[in-house]
Order: C-alpha cells, then sequence, then structure tokens
C-alpha cells in the first residue's frame, strides 16, 4: 500500500513538472513572438526611414535640376521649353510666393528652392508628365527683367471673349499649349486634365457667387480657377467654392504695363495662380526696376557731360532739351526722377504702382525723341 501511494506521489509530481514545462514553453514562445515583433518594427522602421531618406534625395535633386532649367529657359527670351518629367508623374509639383520670396518643389518634401529674384508665375500646383516653360521680357520702359512663365500640358485655358483682339493673340503666341478658344462657358469641358483656368476677357462670364459651369463642378475646388479681366487693365482672381465662383481679391488687381509692347506683365497675370503669387512675382520686377533705374541716372548723367563738354555735337540739335530737367516737358532726367520717387512707395504699396506708368510713357517718348529728333545718343 505504502509503495502505490508513493507510486501515486511520483505521478502527481510527474504531471507537475509538465504543466510548469508547458507553461515555461508557453512564456518563451511569447517572449519569442515579442522580440520577433519588436525586430521586425525595427526592421521595417527602417526601411521607411530609408524610403524617406531616398525620397528626400530625389526631391533635393529634382529641384536642382529644375532650378538650373528654370534659369536656363528664363534667359532664353521669348522661348517656349517643354520639358519631359514623367519620371516625376506621381508627385505634385509646388510653387509659393509669399513676402517676395518664391519657392518651389515637390509637394511634401523638403528642401524647396528659394528664389528672391526671378518672377515665376505659375499654378500654385502641378502633376504632369510634360512642363512648358516661356520666357518674355517685361519693360518700363527699357528691360526690367524675364518673366517665368510655368504650366503643363495637362493644365488647359479656356479663353472667353475677344478682349479687343487679345484672345487671337494669347491664342496664336500659345501653340502646343493646352489652350482652347470658346464662346459660351456651357462649351467648357475638362476631360482629364488636372486642373483648368478659365480666362474671361470681357467680365462678364465669371463672377462672385455665379454658379460655375456645370461640367467643373465634379472637380475638386483648388483644381478649378479664374481670371477675369474689367476695364482699364484690372483683373480680378476666382476658385470655385463648391458650385459657386468666389472671388479671391479683394481689390481689383492693376496689369502695369505699357501700350505698344509685348504684354508680359498681363500673360503673367494669366499665369499666376491667384492675385498674392501675382503681385508677389511682380514686385520682384519693381524691386529690380528701383536698381534699373540708378544705373540709367548714372548714364543720363554721362550723356548730359559729354554734350556739356563738346558744345559742337550740339549744333542744330537739342540733346540737353531732351535730357535735362527744364528742357522739353518730356525729359530723360524729369522721367526718371519721377520713376524713382513712384517706385519706392510701390514697393510698400502696390496701389500705387498705377502711377509708374506715365513717367515710364514720358521717358519712352523722351528717348525716341532723343534719336530720332535730336540725332542724339539715346538712354537705352
Amino acid at each position: 500500500m505504502v509503495k502505490n501511494k508513493s507510486d501515486k506521489n511520483r505521478k502527481s509530481s510527474h504531471g507537475l513538472y509538465n504543466k510548469s514545462g508547458q507553461i515555461q514553453l508557453t512564456f518563451s514562445w511569447i517572449y519569442i513572438l515579442i522580440a520577433g515583433a519588436i525586430i521586425l518594427l525595427f526592421f521595417v522602421g527602417l526601411v521607411f526611414k530609408q524610403q524617406a531618406a531616398a525620397e528626400e534625395s530625389l526631391a533635393f535633386d529634382v529641384v536642382q535640376i529644375m532650378d538650373s532649367i528654370f534659369t536656363g529657359a528664363q534667359v532664353s527670351e521669348k522661348t517656349k521649353n517643354f520639358i519631359d518629367v514623367s519620371g516625376l508623374a506621381d508627385y505634385t509639383l509646388s510653387f509659393t510666393c509669399e513676402d517676395g520670396l518664391s519657392e518651389f518643389g515637390i509637394k511634401g518634401q523638403s528642401s524647396p528652392i528659394q528664389n528672391v529674384v526671378d518672377p515665376i508665375f505659375s499654378p500654385q500646383e502641378i502633376k504632369t508628365t510634360l512642363l512648358i516653360l516661356w520666357s518674355l521680357p517685361y519693360k518700363l520702359p527699357f528691360k526690367v527683367i524675364d518673366m517665368m512663365y510655368v504650366t503643363s500640358i495637362n493644365t488647359k485655358y479656356f479663353i472667353l471673349g475677344d478682349g479687343n483682339g487679345f484672345a487671337e493673340e494669347f491664342y496664336n503666341s500659345t501653340q502646343d499649349f493646352n489652350r482652347v478658344l470658346i464662346s459660351n462657358p456651357t462649351d467648357i469641358d475638362p476631360e482629364k486634365n488636372f486642373q483648368v483656368r478659365i480666362i474671361d476677357l470681357e467680365g462678364v462670364y465669371v463672377k462672385p457667387n455665379q454658379l460655375v459651369p456645370a461640367k467643373l463642378s465634379l472637380l475638386e475646388d483648388d483644381k478649378v480657377t479664374a481670371i477675369s479681366f474689367t476695364a482699364s487693365n484690372m483683373v480680378n482672381y476666382f476658385k470655385k467654392e463648391d458650385n459657386l465662383w468666389k472671388q479671391t481679391n479683394l481689390n481689383p488687381v492693376q496689369i502695369i504695363s505699357l501700350s505698344g509692347e509685348r504684354n508680359a506683365a498681363k500673360y503673367a497675370a494669366i499665369f499666376a495662380a491667384n492675385d498674392e503669387v501675382y503681385q508677389c512675382n511682380m514686385n520682384k520686377a519693381f524691386l529690380r526696376l528701383k536698381y534699373l533705374i540708378e544705373i540709367y541716372e548714372e548714364k543720363a548723367k554721362e550723356i548730359e557731360t559729354h554734350y556739356n563738354l563738346n558744345p559742337e555735337l550740339q549744333l542744330n540739335k537739342d540733346c540737353l532739351n531732351y535730357i535735362q530737367k527744364g528742357g522739353y516737358e518730356q525729359n530723360i532726367n524729369g522721367a526718371l526722377e519721377s520713376l524713382k520717387n513712384i517706385v519706392a512707395g510701390c514697393l510698400f504699396k502696390p496701389s500705387l504702382c498705377g502711377d509708374l506708368l506715365q513717367p515710364a510713357e514720358d521717358l519712352k517718348q523722351a528717348n525716341i525723341d532723343l534719336g530720332e529728333k535730336g540725332d542724339c545718343l539715346t538712354l537705352y
């Protein structure tokens, strides 16, 4: 009987050992699973970190290349460049301008290129396989700077109205762009384009709180914008908000440009994302104008001195009257002084920039008179 009891105790102890071993084995597997999960998460995190670093490196390389391309395109005056960016088809290019500082790069990535000198007019976002770059000189009245327009093959422009012949001019000058002349907003069809811009040259087709064309109602709000021209070279900017047009600028934006020239500032208004981007980039042009005026003032002094020291060159000519203040009503020095005073205020208060036009016209005429009527050295 004792032996049987002992056997029974040994069996009981053996059962306890088995249960203890099973528990230890279970905990071992749990530990292995936890440790494995931690190791797996570490490597997954490492992969994502490497991927993020690779994308950051790609973004940096891309914007550096873009900057070089933009610089080259900008100095290629009046030339259109079509850049294949099919390798970036899955990325969105972003463009901003604020307080005189432009930035462009890949959306969601750091390392954008910053530019405080060159005016770049473009939509806020571009996602495409083909970029279009175009540069036009801005003159007031002498050449101030080259303006760069950036758009894409899948950004479509709908031109409404005649605009005193500007519709045909714009259409003809933008060959190979994605643009179309239409007579009625109901004809607008975005098709499969990334975004659309309506150009209302008469100021009657796009108005605040007016319904957007029916076929645009399904597009995202930020993919539908419009610009509407009014009298006296004024424009208003609009964006789609639900199914209505919302005006984004409080006051009409004035186009500062001279007659008789290819209207680079007007083209810039068409390609700019909104009024803030437009005015931000125009301020770069006015800042450059300020510095150029100082250069031309020195040149005017040299021409004036040249004729004062060589009075025989003035025989039967009126060179000094076209240069000096107190000479003819339209004279070089007087116009340069007015431009200088006005541009200083214009840089701080955009509403004053319209006052640049009269002295710019006076300077243009005085320079023409120097060459044609006086047969004298010209300023530019």
